[in-house]
């Protein structure tokens, strides 16, 4: 089949190579990503890990394609390619009816999740705040709506309790590529079979912001744990330490936590040890072991305590 290849970021590259190492079986003739963005200080502009691996697999430039897969100019240019089938995985965009038709087969899409759980922009976090015990991959076909199509193929995976966003993201952009690979497999043999979602069990989930990192204390300590996990890399749990005479305030991103069995006044801080503690709502504690203090580097929480956050021990309250 005559594959065209539709992601972004470094979570869809393995997608990418690993169809492309179907050939000759399979072909991925051409590439759509979106245009270069500007990075770091100086604002140079970058490609997007898509485009950048498509162009080390020999991609030749006219067959990799920056605006947007909607656009007029763009689907006539892969029309001209003939593509019996579009995959589609962490594209940054949704695709209109036309765009959703420009196969010969049909549009298929990697998905972080096991649908109809967590439709949306941040399934992978989604899974761990709600603390379940397994997420996944579903490859189902695209139709207009956000993931919502019917699904060819299930892989399940364990969340292990110490878990991120980050280990998670890792473990399932390995998975999407293995499920491609399976599902382009199928379709080429005649053996896809669709299973419709039970739409009454959708759940769905917004895109992060830098603001979905702020920690809500009235929360329960197992919740914020697993809330700590969950925006790790990005955008961090921050929180906002006051010393216990209110004469200083020092915001700082949890960078690894556990659960205690001691008990507080929700936001009441000690420092004991090797960690820092704070009481949640529930009156349980979350034993902050590492953490960075704004504008700082990051560090475990007694080299903080011994050092520039003496006054943020025992005694203060988190806000």
């Amino acid at each position: 089949m005559r594959i065209v290849f539709a992601g972004t970021p470094d979570y869809a590259v393995p997608s990418l190579r690993a169809l492309a190492a179907l050939a000759p079986a399979h072909e991925v003739v051409a590439v759509v990503t979106q245009p270069d963005r500007p990075k770091g200080r100086s604002k140079t502009p970058a490609p997007p890990p898509v485009k950048a691996a498509a162009q080390e697999l020999g991609l030749p430039a006219e067959r990799i394609f920056q605006k947007s897969i909607n656009k007029p100019e763009t689907l006539d240019a892969l029309r001209a390619l003939a593509p019996d089938l579009l995959c589609v995985v962490a594209y940054g965009g949704l695709l209109k009816k036309d765009a959703l038709a420009l196969a010969k087969r049909f549009p298929i899409n990697a998905h972080g999740s096991l649908l109809p759980l967590y439709r949306g922009a941040a399934p992978i976090q989604a899974a761990i705040l709600a603390g379940d015990a397994e997420t996944g991959v579903c490859i189902m076909k695209m139709e207009e709506g956000l993931d919502c199509g019917p699904v060819m193929l299930r892989r399940a995976i364990p969340i292990a309790p110490a878990d991120t966003a980050g280990t998670l993201h890792d473990k399932l952009m390995a998975l999407s590529a293995e499920c491609f690979v399976e599902a382009v497999k199928l379709i080429a043999g005649g053996h896809a079979v669709f299973e419709e979602q039970d739409h009454a069990r959708a759940t769905h989930v917004t895109k992060l912001t830098k603001d979905s990192g702020t920690v809500d204390w009235s929360k329960d300590a197992a919740c914020l744990e697993r809330f700590v996990r969950a925006m790790s890399p990005w955008p961090g749990a921050w929180a906002t330490l006051e010393s216990s005479d209110g004469a200083a305030r020092k915001r700082i991103r949890i960078a690894a936590a556990a659960v205690s069995e001691e008990r507080g006044t929700p936001k009441s801080v000690a420092g004991r040890g090797e960690a820092l503690e704070v009481a949640c709502g529930d009156g349980r504690v979350l034993r902050i072991v590492a953490l960075q203090p704004e504008g700082s580097r990051e560090m475990r929480a007694a080299e903080f305590l011994n050092g520039a956050g003496r006054a943020f021990g025992s005694g203060a309250r988190m806000l």
